[in-house]
């Protein structure tokens, strides 16, 4: 399948692995990749040593298109950022904070994906020059706002002319069809790649996920003081 989304990452499929610090490591990194994905390496928790040895260990499992997922507001962010560009990481991906660094990684071939969660915030992605954006859900579960992917998705889309990847409840070939119909170009997918094989997450976790249902999850400011769905 051919969309914006495919075309500006050079890849096959319309599908993105969220950054999930602690989850999103090379391993599955470089299988999302490897099947024709983009896989997005978490490094917002790591200090910028590990993160470069994070980078290359993904290089040495894939030679496909892969990125990194980077908090502006963590304690390593500017360096951790500079770590990529060195590393002249394809794709780097960002969230909550103002991007200071989208020239330096066009000047050497690379994409930025802003990630947002608020309507309001995607013309002033586009316009510091984004070359996509993950747009966030409600049923994300991940940092949020109040507005869903129902809602979200069509709202962005109508205000920018940049490929949006869908994040929020996705997991099949059916939510695919509905982002797309939504005005999306593919969608992130997060908590489906944890019960991968793939996934260095302890089996009885990955077993808690599968057994869960639409009602076992919530929209929370404990893990981290900002509001975020929870298992």
């Amino acid at each position: 399948m051919k969309t914006r989304m495919t075309e500006l990452f050079g890849i096959e499929h319309p599908i993105m692995l969220a950054g999930m610090n602690w989850i999103t490591e090379p391993d599955l990194v470089a299988a999302v990749s490897n099947a024709g994905g983009l896989g997005i390496l978490a490094v917002a928790r790591c200090a910028p040593e590990e993160t470069r040895k994070l980078i290359r260990e993904t290089r040495e499992l894939t030679d496909k298109p892969f990125g990194i997922n980077q908090i502006l507001i963590g304690a390593n962010a500017k360096e951790n950022i500079q770590v990529a560009i060195e590393e002249k990481v394809p794709v780097i991906n960002y969230s909550l904070g103002k991007p200071w660094f989208i020239d330096q990684v066009h000047d050497y071939g690379g994409t930025v994906v802003g990630t947002i969660a608020i309507a309001k915030h995607a013309a002033n992605a586009a316009k510091l020059g984004c070359d996509a954006l993950v747009v966030t859900g409600h049923e994300a579960a991940a940092h949020g706002d109040a507005a869903t992917s129902l809602v979200l998705i069509p709202v962005v889309a109508s205000q920018v002319d940049i490929p949006l990847i869908a994040a929020g409840g996705f997991y099949d070939g059916r939510g695919l069809a509905a982002a797309l119909a939504l005005g999306a170009d593919g969608i992130s997918m997060g908590t489906r790649f944890i019960v991968t094989k793939e996934c260095n997450v302890h089996d009885n976790f990955k077993q808690l996920i599968v057994n869960a249902s639409e009602q076992d999850t919530l929209y929370s400011h404990v893990f981290d003081g900002m509001k975020g769905r929870v298992l």
